[in-house]
């Protein structure tokens, strides 16, 4: 149960009189507007609620009383330290706490009983910014050191950098980079245009030690200038062709080589090739021929010794991807082979 102080105060010189604000009223709950039958600085104790009001205005709108009670403090105690994140706790100075920020990265502004934190136009980080979902740029957004990405980069709008190192981006609009940008691994699934409109060298696989493939499984790869290979140029299936154009060697000693030559009559796909006449004839099976492939012959070699005739050479007859056959004859008029003619003969298809 609670128990209100006494009533009458007792002053010398003037005997007793009621008290005023020298004693807190003492209730269960916090006072309310109608609590208005107090002096003015009248302490209120909620017990309960353990909180102190003081009573600091009585007003009275169209005959109705209303009272304004002032929160003094709460059980745990009134405000005397502020603590941040490092340095630890700060006290008053002068009864006031500087709550201010930093520039280009934070600032503050203080209107009625409010402090505002708010991120300046242009932010300026002194380190690291980590977004563990999505980082959102409604304008620009400027790197001046470096950007690591360690999942997806996706861009809608045009972006300009001046050097890109991604683990993943994606572009659903312009990328523009000014200066050098060297990828790990790079994957173009839609249209790839390399200094289409520039006046610069474009340089692919140079300085690296590994291959430089480019082509389409299914596509073709077009050349619209010169193309010229330091080294060597490959096909390794398909042809090379000259839709409209001649193979030229233009240095002397440059020379038509073939890697892979069939010595015997057994040739394969060749359309190089020796072979020995055996009875004045060879049959060569190789697949390179057809109906209308230029044959070309030359004696490479009279033979074994002591042969006694060397025949006339001509091409027989030709069984389209199969073979052809070579004939040495005795005459020009081909009526019978020079059967002691084993030389050895070369051989050059042209499709």
């Amino acid at each position: 149960m609670t128990f209100q102080p006494g009533a009458n105060l007792y002053t010398v010189g003037f005997g007793s009189r009621p008290e005023n604000v020298e004693v807190p009223h003492l209730d269960v709950r916090a006072p309310s507007t109608s609590d208005f039958n107090y002096p003015i600085g009248k302490h209120w104790v909620d017990t309960v609620g353990l909180n102190e009001y003081t009573l600091v205005g009585i007003t009275s709108i169209g005959g109705v009383m209303s009272a304004t009670w002032n929160l003094l403090g709460i059980f745990t105690g009134p405000l005397n330290t502020l603590t941040a994140s490092s340095g630890g706790a700060i006290s008053p100075s002068g009864a006031n706490i500087n709550l201010l920020g930093t520039a280009n990265q934070i600032t503050t502004a203080g209107a009625g009983s409010t402090i505002t934190f708010t991120i300046p136009s242009t932010f300026i980080a002194p380190g690291s910014i980590a977004s563990t979902t999505t980082l959102a740029s409604g304008t620009s957004l400027a790197v001046t050191t470096s950007a690591t990405v360690g999942t997806t980069l996706g861009v809608t709008g045009t972006t300009t950098l001046a050097a890109v190192g991604a683990t993943n981006g994606t572009f659903s609009g312009t990328l523009g980079v000014t200066g050098t940008t060297t990828l790990g691994a790079l994957t173009q699934v839609g249209v790839a245009n390399i200094n289409t409109s520039g006046a610069s060298i474009t340089t692919i696989g140079t300085g690296g030690t590994g291959a430089t493939r480019i082509g389409n499984a299914t596509g073709n790869t077009a050349v619209t200038g010169s193309l010229t290979a330091t080294t060597s140029l490959t096909a390794t299936l398909g042809a090379i062709t000259a839709t409209n154009g001649n193979l030229v060697l233009g240095t002397a000693g440059n020379k038509i080589l073939s890697t892979s030559v069939a010595t015997t009559t057994a040739a394969g796909a060749n359309s190089f090739g020796t072979v020995t006449l055996s009875g004045g004839t060879a049959t060569v099976a190789t697949t390179a021929v057809t109906a209308n492939s230029i044959i070309l012959l030359t004696r490479m070699t009279v033979g074994a010794t002591g042969a006694a005739a060397l025949g006339i050479l001509s091409v027989g007859t030709i069984v389209g991807g199969t073979s052809f056959i070579i004939n040495a004859w005795t005459t020009a008029n081909a009526t019978s082979l020079a059967t002691t003619d084993v030389s050895n003969i070369g051989w050059v298809i042209i499709n």
